[in-house]
C-alpha cells in the first residue's frame, strides 16, 4: 500500500537527532507570546545586517526524498526590519542545491541553477508564511537523503519554524519481506544507498541475470534489507568488513614499483633507413645478439622473455656482472676492473676462478644478495688488515691478488655523510624531495639562461641542510662542486665505475666549506661536552674520527696545534666569532669563544685526515 502525500515534519522546537548546529552565531530558539512561533512551542530569530545564516549537518536519520517531493518552511519577516533575501539549502553531501526569495543579494552558487534558484518576491512581512520548493528542482532526485538544511538571510530580523517536506516517501527504514518487492522499489529510485554493482545487477531483467549477479542480489538483501537475517548476518557481516578493511590496509603497505604491459599485438617494427622514420626497410623482430645464447624457443619475444634469458643459469654473463659489481663495492675494484665492461676492450678477471665459484654459488643460492654480502665479508680476504710490507707491496702492488686489505677513499657522498654523522648533524629520515644544501653562490647563475627561473639557487634550511648526499638536488650542467671535487660523477650519463683522485681541491673543500666547517663546529661542541682534560677530549674525537686512539706522537701534535689556535683566536675575540658563525646550525652559548674556535680547528684537522675518510 503507498502511503498518501502528506507534511513530514523534520524540524520543530529543535534539530533533528544526531544534527550538528552551526552558524554564525549560535542558534537562537525562542518561545510565544514575546515571538511569533508557528507551531510548537519554540521558532529559531535570527537578527543580521548583512549576510547571516544558522545551518546544521550530520542528521541522522536522514531526510528522505521520493519522486515529486517539495520542501518546505515557515518563515516570520520583522516588518520594521526585513531582510533584502531569505535562502534555503539543502546537504545531500555537499552544499549545492538552494532557493532564495527577494533580491539576488546572497553570493551562493549562480545564474540558474538548482545551486541558486530564484522562486520569486519576498515573502509578505508580519505574518507566517509557508515557503516550498520542489526537491527536483534544486537538484535533489528521488533517492536523494538530506542530512544538513540551512536557514539563510541577507540583513533584517527573521524568524523560522515548521520544516520537512511534503512526501509519501517512508522516512523510518523499509523492512521488505519480498525480494521481488524490495528490487521494484530500488528500481523506482534515482538515487539509492544500494551498492552499485548491486544496483546494475538489479537492472538487468530476472531472467537475463547471471548466476553471479543472482548471488550478489540474493546475499546483499539478506545481509542489508530483510529484517530477520539481517539481525543473525549484521555481526558475522562487521567481521568480514573488519578483516576486508585490514587486508586492504596490508596491501596498500606493500612497496609497489611502476611496470609496462606490452599490446596485446605488438607493433611492427622497421629498420629506418638514414634514421628517417618515414623510410622503412627491413622488419625486425624482437632478439638477442647472434654471439650470445638463443632465447629459448617458447619463451615469449618480449620483455619477459628476456629477463627470464638473461637470469637463466646458463647465461655466461649476468651472474658474473652481478658478484663483479658487489665485489667492487666491498673492496673498490671489481674482480674484473672494468666492471662496466666485460667485453674484449675490458681487462681480464683477476681471478677468473674466484669470479665463476662466486656466480655459481649466487646462482644456486637464488641470487641471494643478502647471503652473498655476507660471505664476502665473513670471508678472510676481507677482514685481513691493510697493512703492507715491502715484499707484499713489491709481489702484489695493485693488490690483484688479494694480499691485504683493501684500501681507498670514500665515495663523495659518502665523505660528506660521515662529516656530518661525525658532528652529530646527519639526518636519515627516509624519502621525501630533493633537498638544496650549503653552495657556492654564483654556480646556477653562469650556465643558465638570462631571466630563467633555474639561474638561482635557494638554499634550504633547517633539516634539509643535514640530509643524506643521496638527496642533493642535482643540476647537470651545474653540480654540487664540493661533491665533484671528490669525483662524483655528473650523471649525464651512466657510471658503472668512478674515478678515485687525490687533489690538493678536496683538502681545500674538507678545511673550507661551509657545510664541512660547520660539521668540524658541532664536532668540536661533542668533544668539548666530553668529561675529562684536553687530552681525553681530542683522543675521544680522534677515536671517533678513525676508529682508533691515537698515539702519543698524535696526540702531542694535536695538543700542540689546539694550544696554538687558542692563543690565536684569545689574542683576536672577533676571528674566533667569525668561525663559530659559520653554518646556521646553534651554537653552544656557554663554552668560551676562544676554546670554541680552537676546537672547532682541531675537529677540522681530524675531519680531513686521510684515515677519516679512507676505508681501511
Amino acid at each position: 500500500v503507498v502511503p498518501e502525500r502528506g507534511d513530514y515534519v523534520w524540524i520543530e522546537d529543535d534539530a533533528p537527532p544526531g544534527a550538528q548546529l552551526q552558524g554564525d552565531t549560535p542558534w537562537e530558539f525562542v518561545t510565544a507570546p514575546d515571538h511569533p512561533v508557528q507551531s510548537g512551542t519554540k521558532s529559531t530569530r535570527r537578527r543580521a545586517d548583512a549576510l547571516s545564516q544558522h545551518f546544521f549537518t550530520g542528521a541522522n536519520p536522514t531526510l528522505k526524498i521520493g519522486a515529486g517531493d517539495r520542501l518546505f518552511a515557515w518563515v516570520w519577516l520583522d516588518p520594521r526590519n526585513p531582510p533584502k533575501t531569505v535562502m534555503l539549502q539543502f546537504n545531500d553531501g555537499a552544499w549545492e542545491h538552494r532557493a532564495f526569495w527577494g533580491e539576488d543579494a546572497i553570493p551562493f552558487g549562480s545564474g540558474d541553477t538548482p545551486g541558486h534558484r530564484a522562486m520569486g518576491p519576498l515573502p509578505e512581512t508580519g505574518k507566517w508564511v509557508r515557503l516550498e520548493v520542489d526537491a527536483a528542482h534544486v537538484g535533489l532526485p528521488a533517492g536523494s537523503e538530506i542530512n544538513g538544511w540551512a536557514f539563510t538571510q541577507f540583513g533584517g530580523e527573521v524568524w523560522w519554524d515548521h520544516a520537512g517536506s511534503v512526501t509519501q516517501t517512508p522516512q523510518a527504514p523499509r523492512e521488505f519481506s519480498s525480494l521481488a518487492a524490495w528490487e521494484a522499489f530500488d528500481r523506482s529510485l534515482e538515487k539509492s544507498p544500494v551498492p552499485q554493482p548491486v544496483r546494475d545487477a538489479i537492472k538487468v531483467e530476472a531472467d537475463k541475470r547471471s548466476p553471479d549477479q543472482q548471488q550478489q542480489i540474493r546475499r546483499y538483501f539478506l545481509t542489508s534489507v530483510y529484517g530477520p537475517s539481517r539481525k543473525d548476518l549484521e555481526p558475522l557481516q562487521k567481521r568480514v568488513d573488519d578483516l576486508t578493511k585490514q587486508r586492504n590496509e596490508l596491501d596498500a603497505a606493500i612497496p609497489v614499483s611502476m611496470i609496462m604491459q606490452d599490446l596485446p599485438k605488438p607493433r611492427d617494427t622497421f629498420v629506418l633507413r638514414r634514421g628517417e622514420y618515414t623510410l622503412k626497410g627491413e622488419k625486425v623482430e624482437p632478439g638477442v645478439p647472434a654471439i650470445f645464447p638463443a632465447l629459448p624457443a617458447d619463451a615469449p619475444r618480449n620483455r619477459l622473455g628476456l629477463a627470464r634469458w638473461l637470469t637463466d643459469p646458463a647465461h655466461p654473463l649476468t651472474a658474473r656482472v652481478a658478484v663483479n659489481r658487489f665485489w667492487q663495492q666491498i673492496f673498490g675494484t671489481g674482480i674484473v676492473k672494468t666492471a662496466e665492461d666485460f667485453g674484449s676492450q675490458g681487462q681480464w678477471p683477476s681471478n677468473p676462478e674466484l669470479l665463476d665459484w662466486l656466480a655459481v654459488d649466487f646462482v644456486e643460492s637464488g641470487w641471494d644478495i643478502r647471503r652473498l654480502l655476507k660471505q664476502i665479508m665473513l670471508s678472510a680476504a676481507y677482514r685481513q688488515t691493510s697493512r703492507v710490507t715491502p715484499e707484499l707491496l713489491l709481489a702484489d702492488p695493485a693488490n690483484e691478488l688479494l694480499s691485504r686489505g683493501a684500501r681507498y677513499r670514500l665515495d663523495a657522498e659518502v665523505v660528506r655523510d660521515s662529516a656530518l654523522l661525525l658532528g652529530g648533524l646527519l639526518r636519515e629520515n627516509l624519502g621525501g624531495k630533493s633537498v638544496r644544501p650549503y653552495q657556492p653562490d654564483g654556480i646556477w647563475e653562469a650556465v643558465a639562461f638570462v631571466g630563467s627561473t633555474t639561474q638561482y639557487y635557494k638554499r634550504d634550511s633547517g633539516d634539509a641542510l643535514y640530509r643524506r648526499s643521496v638527496y642533493t638536488f642535482w643540476k647537470r650542467t651545474a653540480p654540487p662542486p664540493s661533491l665533484m671535487a671528490f669525483d662524483a660523477p655528473s650523471r649525464e650519463t651512466c657510471v658503472a665505475r668512478r674515478a678515485r683522485t687525490n687533489t690538493p681541491l678536496q683538502a681545500l673543500v674538507l678545511m673550507n666549506d661551509e657545510q664541512y666547517v660547520e660539521a668540524a663546529r658541532n664536532l668540536a661542541s661533542r668533544m668539548l661536552q666530553q668529561p675529562g682534560d684536553l687530552s681525553t677530549r681530542l683522543s675521544w674525537g680522534f677515536r671517533l674520527c678513525t676508529g682508533r686512539t691515537p698515539e702519543t706522537g698524535e696526540l702531542e701534535v694535536l695538543l700542540k696545534t689546539h694550544l696554538q689556535h687558542q692563543q690565536h683566536f684569545a689574542a683576536t675575540a672577533s676571528e674566533a666569532d667569525k668561525l663559530l658563525a659559520i653554518g646556521l646550525s646553534p651554537r653552544l652559548p656557554e663554552i668560551a669563544a676562544a676554546d670554541y674556535a680552537a676546537m672547532t680547528m682541531t675537529a677540522n684537522l681530524l675531519l680531513n685526515l686521510d684515515e677519516t675518510i679512507t676505508r681501511e
